[in-house]
């Protein structure tokens, strides 16, 4: 889901337990499960009641770390290390120092590194990590509850995997989702567990060509592993909506959210290659006395001033990511034209004019097209162009929009707010959500 977030990346790697603040969506991007029950062979899957999971809290696999070469593990306590299915352990440590899982250049197996240094014999893998105990186990020093697993991709990077029940895992999401807002907004928190629970069990089995069923980054949910003692707020959140999920008609909803509406949320089906949704439709955030309830966000309005130079550059790193461009290149770019909006100000289409050709790009990755050098995509579709033009040449760019992530499902900052002038949970949901009610799907 889901703050307008973006995982910190290193170089040679792609870290995703570790997050920023940044788009919701949201957080909610990347590969989606189409709209249903929960996918098959997953408990309580079939029937055409309420999908109940009579047997009980599920565990999730979320991937915390793609595309590395090497990455420390340690425990607190006694853990284990050995190959998946395997009875014989590599290892069995007491703490200690880190203990490292390497890829070794022209190599396609795994090797263990003892903190001396010593390589273990190649390993097929995949390598299963497990506390002996009550310790927790850490990769690369961020801590994680439950097992860990390390496999290798087919393009010779490795994958941590953090295998972990679904309660645990939504500790480490809403304390991450909502950051440490005020008491008063505890009924925000719980909607926000809520729509992270419901999110998450409508993806359990749908990446098991990846290893697991979500990332542990803004592509699905922001995941910060074991949360701080300061989100016990978060925790306690979590823990009094325990097994509730979000349900239209005895299904599953796809429970995207943002940070900030701008004034209104989206149409799935107008931002996602997603079919139509009757619970996620356009929901106006405006309050009784015509302000809205997310216009204490700081990227409620917003400016964004692109001098030609700058303009050009971006046109020349993006576009031809997003549309086939020719072998000379983006060219001279000539204009920049909103071709399409929504009802809310959304813009659907814009059209790139540059002396090799018209380029368009459409709903989300239009903002992609405006991403900045360090990769920050723009803070929503909801903008208006103010060009400035010199002897009839674009000059300088202006974009002058609202809000901030992909704007379907439920607005964060309204979410506080609602909470902060005394909405509970279930209302919060059923606004954002129409149609929708929470529902007990285990104990």
């Amino acid at each position: 889901m889901i703050l307008g977030r973006r995982p910190i990346a290193r170089p040679g790697r792609f870290f995703l337990s570790i997050v920023t603040l940044s788009l919701s969506l949201l957080a909610c991007g990347g590969e989606r499960t189409p709209p249903g029950r929960l996918p098959a062979g997953t408990p309580g899957a079939a029937g055409p009641s309420v999908p109940v999971l009579a047997a009980g809290e599920p565990a999730i696999r979320v991937g915390i770390a793609l595309g590395d070469s090497a990455l420390s593990v340690s425990g607190h306590g006694r853990w284990r290390i050995g190959e998946a299915g395997q009875a014989r352990p590599v290892a069995v440590v007491d703490g200690g120092a880190p203990w490292t899982i390497v890829k070794l250049p022209f190599e396609g197996l795994l090797r263990v590194r003892r903190p001396d240094g010593y390589l273990s014999q190649p390993h097929a893998g995949p390598l299963r990590v497990d506390p002996l105990g009550p310790g927790t186990l850490r990769v690369d020093d961020v801590p994680y509850a439950g097992s860990l697993e390390f496999q290798l991709r087919p393009d010779g990077t490795l994958t941590a995997v953090n295998l972990v029940p679904l309660e645990r895992y939504l500790e480490g999401v809403v304390s991450r989702e909502l950051g440490h807002p005020d008491r008063a907004a505890w009924e925000a928190q719980r909607a926000q567990a809520v729509a992270a629970r419901t999110y998450a069990l409508k993806r359990l089995g749908s990446r098991a060509e990846l290893g697991f069923d979500v990332y542990g980054s803004v592509l699905d949910q922001a995941y910060g592993g074991i949360p701080d003692p300061a989100d016990s707020l978060a925790v306690r959140a979590v823990r009094s909506t325990r097994g509730q999920a979000l349900l239209y008609g005895g299904h599953l909803i796809d429970a995207y959210y943002h940070s900030t509406c701008g004034g209104s949320t989206a149409r799935v089906e107008l931002v996602f290659d997603d079919p139509p949704a009757p619970y996620l439709v356009p929901v106006s955030d405006r309050r009784p006395d015509g302000s809205y309830w997310c216009q204490g966000s700081r990227y409620f309005r917003w400016t964004t001033a692109l001098a030609r130079p700058e303009l050009q550059a971006m046109m020349d790193r993006n576009l031809p990511a997003l549309v086939p461009v020719p072998p000379q290149g983006v060219g001279r770019v000539e204009d920049v034209r909103v071709e399409r909006t929504t009802p809310e100000g959304r813009t659907l289409s814009v059209q790139v004019i540059t002396t090799t050709g018209r380029y368009l790009v459409s709903e989300n990755a239009i903002r992609s097209l405006f991403a900045d050098g360090d990769g920050r995509l723009l803070r929503s579709t909801q903008f208006l162009l103010r060009p400035t033009y010199r002897s009839g040449a674009l000059e300088r760019l202006t974009l002058v929009g609202g809000g901030w992530g992909h704007g379907v499902g439920m607005c964060q900052v309204g979410a506080l707010e609602r909470a902060r002038q005394g909405q509970d949970y279930r209302h919060i949901l059923a606004t954002y959500y129409p149609g929708t009610e929470a529902v007990s799907l285990y104990r």
